[in-house]
């Protein structure tokens, strides 16, 4: 899950949806939470419930979501409980778990350097938002594992792609075209996966997603 710096409440706004294109401006178009792109129908999100006391328009409060996180997430988080979970604008959420399988996981090796309220408030949020979800039935329409599986398949192209490319100019415009392709899918954590062992790679993508918290996913 991408670290993020959303940064100082940019303006004043009288509604919570009149901070989306500020989240945006400051995040791009990604959920917070699953990493999604989600340039069609972002939303959003309340850390802390608004209907269960969490501040309407606190811009702390405020993430930007896709549907199918904030449909999970729902209002069960209220008033005080912020502090049960880990999340992307204040945490290391970037080594919290790990994508090198078809449905991300909880890294259990990098929570067990960490104490017990750490790998709790990352197994809250996990299952909060049930982000290893897998579609078993028509009735459920998630689509983050069939975009996330997509964009993993994008990168492991890409990957061997470049392996057999050779002269120089080639290989810049082979880089620019996948490094757009990562930035319009979306799903930082998978690419990054894939790249691990490119450091050129990984600064590239770092480069391209907006805020991204280096000190969390840098070398």
């Amino acid at each position: 899950m991408r670290p993020v710096n959303k940064g100082q409440k940019p303006v004043e706004y009288k509604h919570y949806r009149d901070a989306e294109p500020y989240l945006e401006q400051r995040l791009g178009t990604y959920c917070s939470f699953c990493e999604m792109d989600i340039s069609n129908a972002p939303e959003v999100e309340h850390k802390e419930a608004k209907s269960r006391g969490g501040q309407e328009l606190e811009w702390d409060n405020l993430l930007l979501s896709c549907k199918y996180c904030n449909t999970r997430k729902g209002i069960y988080v209220k008033k005080g409980d912020k502090e049960k979970y880990i999340w992307p604008d204040k945490d290391d959420t970037f080594h919290a778990y790990l994508y090198d399988e078809d449905l991300p996981r909880l890294n259990e090796e990098y929570l067990k350097t960490k104490d017990i309220n750490e790998r709790e408030k990352a197994e809250n949020l996990f299952n909060l938002l049930k982000l290893d979800n897998y579609p078993v039935t028509p009735k459920d329409r998630d689509k983050r594992f069939a975009k996330r599986n997509e964009a993993r398949n994008y990168a492991i192209s890409g990957r061997e792609g470049l392996k057999s490319i050779k002269g120089v100019d080639e290989r810049r415009v082979y880089l620019e075209l996948m490094i757009n392709l990562a930035k319009s899918s979306g799903f930082f954590s998978v690419w990054m996966e894939v790249f691990k062992d490119d450091d050129e790679i990984k600064n590239m993508l770092i480069s391209i997603y907006p805020e991204t918290r280096t000190e969390y996913v840098s070398n």
